[in-house]
């Protein structure tokens, strides 16, 4: 492990593991507006550093890439207010995420007993060994594992701890 770096350990439940799990939830966040420009990557760094200005920059960057779109168009050149009304359609995006994000985190609770969090994982900072089992750079780490609850149990074999390296 290289100098700046340190050991990150967790309970990571794979992407697929967990689309088998919150499939409606997973694909209503992939449907998402701008999810493209967004990604997993974009959703582990906003989830990890609770910085939302690491996903609302993204979504501000796609609406203005999506200028062509006559609705985009339409609501950014409304009574000349355009920066306004770019910050109103970044905020209303970011609040969807925020809710679709909820969601899942809600269904994986409800259909397993345990609870979901996010970390981010950047390979060029990591380490050749690492396998953190991670989506594009979003972990999706597991809290209620530890001694294993009845929960956790039912889940074991899906469910996976692992470690990796962070820069930071």
């Amino acid at each position: 492990m290289g100098m700046g770096s340190f050991g990150v350990h967790s309970f990571v439940i794979e992407y697929d593991d967990l689309k088998k799990i919150c499939p409606d939830e997973i694909q209503a966040i992939e449907n998402a507006k701008y999810f493209d420009s967004v990604g997993w990557a974009n959703i582990g760094l906003w989830l990890t550093w609770n910085d939302n200005d690491q996903i609302m920059d993204v979504i501000h960057d796609a609406v203005l890439d999506d200028k062509p779109d006559p609705v985009i168009r339409l609501e950014l050149t409304y009574e000349n207010m355009i920066k306004d009304n770019e910050e109103e359609i970044v905020e209303d995006i970011f609040d969807q995420y925020e809710i679709l994000v909820t969601n899942l985190k809600t269904s994986f609770n409800k259909n397993t007993g345990l609870s979901l969090y996010f970390d981010h994982y950047d390979e060029e900072s990591g380490d050749r060994y690492d396998n953190p089992g991670d989506k594009d750079g979003c972990i999706f780490c597991v809290d209620g594992m530890v001694q294993l609850s009845p929960a956790g149990e039912k889940f074991k074999n899906i469910v996976t701890e692992r470690s990796w390296t962070q820069f930071g």
